[in-house]
């Protein structure tokens, strides 16, 4: 049936109506397709966090700190744009994919979308390391927990140039493969043991540890008359040789128990704890220039950056009883982990951000270390007992 004139232009005007929503539709539509790729997820390298182990850890010699089985036993992670408190929890260790007495201790990070992480446990045979993705509450794969390892109590994990990772049991460093987590011993003792002179006998407690950029192994021990930093080859211990250089604490009460490593300008920086207040040194942190070069170390300047008796004349934070030190590098901001006060036994523990200066170390010591923002980046409370280790990652 033929249309009337007045019904040709009502369809003329439909098809066309429809022809301009149609063709909105797909610019819209392709629009959307462009933009989809610019949403960030939280697993991206544009988003950083500071991760956090919260196990069994030490904080210097005559201070009390929480147990296996007081500590909040959880690796979570805080965005360090926003500071809110577990954006997401990585592990609970007191829940029912884990063992009884577990605490983690150490992380490293093990790639873009997995983290390790050293669980210490008292039961032989449980300690260990797992690989965990990036994620809330994700499964959990085993990737060691080889008996000569794990011999002594596990301490702090540390993660090599080519991806190896270096365990700390107490009374020595134990080296893993990366490809195969496989041990990788230094003839048939553990790769660094009971180092000789200037490192002397370092075997009662290894406090942390890591590589410079030449892979030269640096190390912390707390023990009366042996409280040091140790230098060792990237080969590691097999003769006295092979710890060149050491660096004694600046008091025999002062213990390091933590450490973070400036590789742009050869800095490490060293906490030291003790459960005295009133005398220089015992909690401070000190920087030591080092000279590296391709197979060697040498210590250049030891310069304190921070000490406790100085709070608050010279010094507007308090840092007691050190737990733990992450640095990021790519804006120069350190975060320390400290207890709430200066009692014999730590109550709890929270995180101060610093900024840190490295162009001021050894010209301007007290001003190195300054706080950017007025209050502390992360609080104490239920889960930051304790705080044992610290890292940035994506």
């Amino acid at each position: 049936m033929e249309l009337s004139k007045t019904n040709r232009l009502h369809y003329r005007l439909f098809k066309l109506t429809s022809t301009i929503f149609l063709v909105g539709l797909g610019l819209g539509c392709a629009k959307k397709a462009e933009e989809a790729p610019t949403v960030a997820t939280s697993t991206e390298a544009s988003s950083r966090y500071l991760y956090l182990a919260t196990g069994s850890c030490y904080s210097g010699n005559g201070l009390t700190t929480f147990t296996n089985a007081t500590s909040t036993n959880k690796v979570y992670r805080i965005n360090l744009s926003t500071g809110l408190q577990q954006e997401a929890k990585i592990a609970d260790y007191t829940d029912s994919k884990s063992q009884a007495g577990d605490t983690p201790v150490g992380m490293a990070s093990a790639d873009a979308n997995n983290i390790y992480v050293l669980v210490q446990n008292a039961t032989a045979g449980l300690k260990r390391v797992d690989k965990i993705p990036k994620e809330n509450d994700p499964f959990r794969t085993q990737v060691s927990n080889n008996a000569t390892v794990f011999s002594a109590n596990a301490r702090f994990l540390a993660k090599t140039g080519n991806g190896d990772l270096l365990i700390s049991k107490t009374s020595a460093i134990e080296r893993l493969s990366g490809a195969d987590f496989s041990r990788i011993p230094s003839g048939a003792n553990p790769y660094v043991s009971a180092p000789a002179a200037p490192c002397a006998t370092s075997t009662t407690l290894i406090t942390s540890a890591g590589t410079l950029s030449n892979e030269m192994i640096y190390f912390t021990h707390a023990a009366a008359s042996q409280n040091r930093v140790g230098f060792v080859k990237a080969s590691g211990y097999s003769i006295a040789g092979d710890c060149p250089v050491a660096q004694a604490a600046p008091n025999v009460a002062a213990f390091p128990t933590a450490t973070a490593y400036d590789k742009t300008n050869e800095i490490l920086l060293v906490a030291y704890g003790s459960s005295t207040t009133g005398t220089a040194d015992l909690n401070s942190i000190y920087a030591y220039k080092l000279n590296v070069t391709a197979s060697s170390v040498s210590i250049a300047s030891s310069n304190k950056i921070y000490d406790f008796t100085l709070y608050p004349a010279t010094y507007g934070f308090q840092l007691f009883g050190i737990s733990a030190m992450a640095l990021d590098t790519s804006t120069n901001q350190l975060y320390v982990s400290t207890a709430i006060s200066t009692a014999a036994t730590v109550a709890g523990y929270r995180v101060e951000k610093l900024s840190y200066d490295p162009a001021k170390v050894g010209v301007a010591n007290t001003t190195v270390l300054t706080r950017p923002i007025p209050s502390y980046f992360l609080s104490h409370g239920a889960d930051t007992k304790c705080i044992s280790q610290m890292m940035i990652d994506n």
